[in-house]
């Protein structure tokens, strides 16, 4: 699995679909389950966190989601040109295409909460956290 950076907010925020980022976590502490990130999700939280709240509080969530069971994909010359090819053909956002790009290159399922990713969900499988505010929804696949 590959955790997309909502999913990865999920958790940090503790909106609907924690609960399953959570069991994941679990389950690849206990070497049942392989969860790998992308760089460009680690860029994303310290941004966001950094706009929205400030420079301490990112470097708080990055140490946390840094000590998760995840393997970080980080970019070389063949995910770039997979990522290109994915913002070329459809639209996603430069981020997005970058952790589309990984989760094709390890054959993984993508953990997301983005309707943005609708666009490549005949390429790359996913599965889908129910959106903030859907108290009670349950994640589809």
């Amino acid at each position: 699995m590959v955790l997309d950076t909502s999913a990865c907010f999920a958790l940090l925020q503790n909106e609907p679909g924690a609960e399953d980022v959570e069991a994941f976590l679990v389950e690849a502490r206990e070497s049942r389950l392989a969860l790998h990130g992308s760089f460009v999700t680690l860029t994303e939280l310290e941004y966001i966190i950094t706009q929205e709240e400030s420079a301490a509080d990112a470097a708080l969530a990055l140490a946390k989601v840094k000590a998760w069971p995840v393997k970080w994909l980080h970019s070389d010359a063949n995910l770039c040109s997979e990522a290109a090819k994915l913002k070329a053909a459809h639209r996603l956002s430069f981020a997005d295409s970058f952790v589309a790009a990984t989760a094709m290159r390890l054959g993984a399922v993508l953990v997301h909460k983005d309707p943005e990713f609708n666009a490549v969900s005949s390429e790359v499988k996913q599965r889908v956290l129910p959106p903030k505010g859907a108290a009670g929804a349950e994640p589809t696949t």
